[in-house]
């Protein structure tokens, strides 16, 4: 089906990178195809702020087959997650290995 997608929540590990996960990088492969995504903080004079939550968007796929996310701590630490399904909200986080269901 059609229209498939991927909502991810980062989170730092508090001490080498931010709890929020600002400036990580994640990298998505699915069905041949790569998309990349940037969590970014606030902006302007008025505290303007993005979401921190990631769509991405999976086209006809029923899951992500990797999700690498390089953290924004010191030492550019990357992480990689396989097979994560599509339609889910899921929560990463930095140093666990586990991919963590948040529902909708």
């Amino acid at each position: 089906p059609a229209g498939q997608w991927l909502l991810l929540h980062l989170e730092g590990d508090g001490v080498t990178a931010n709890r929020s996960a600002i400036g990580a990088r994640v990298t998505v492969k699915s069905g041949g195809h790569t998309v990349t995504r940037e969590v970014s903080g606030g902006y302007g004079h008025f505290g303007m702020q993005n979401d921190l939550t990631l769509h991405i968007g999976l086209g006809g796929c029923d899951g992500a087959d990797e999700v690498t996310v390089r953290w924004p701590d010191a030492q550019g630490t990357t992480q990689t997650f396989t097979r994560v399904p599509a339609g889910h909200f899921v929560m990463l986080k930095q140093g666990v290995d586990t991919v963590f269901d948040l529902g909708l």
